[in-house]
């Protein structure tokens, strides 16, 4: 009987977690970060090609920075350490990407 009753206090512990307020935070990051692939499927079909629109990089850098934030304050080391190299890489594609678009911008 001990037994049972210790399950169902670790599943109601377990479920609990979904509704803490930083469990939110998580949430919203996870879904923006893996939004940005309906993203680029969407525009990729429209297109008729294989496309990575910009929005995809600003995405990827929102989820992971939340995912990131979310990490620490959680003290998850294997999360962070996870996210952060893409949010170096996503950080520098929008640069990369800003530094083109200036280059090919005719000037005014």
């Amino acid at each position: 009987m001990i037994l049972l009753e210790l399950d169902a206090n670790r599943f109601r512990d377990f479920f609990a977690a979904f509704l803490e307020p930083i469990a939110v935070l998580g949430y919203v990051g996870q879904a923006v970060f893996a939004g940005r692939f309906l993203l680029q499927w969407y525009v990729s079909e429209k297109a008729g090609f294989s496309v990575v629109p910009k929005a995809f990089w600003y995405m990827s850098l929102v989820g992971s920075a939340l995912l990131l934030v979310y990490a620490c304050i959680k003290h998850e080391p294997v999360l962070f350490v996870g996210q952060l190299p893409g949010f170096i890489v996503y950080s520098r594609n929008l640069k990369l990407l800003s530094k083109a678009h200036a280059t090919a911008s005719p000037p005014a």
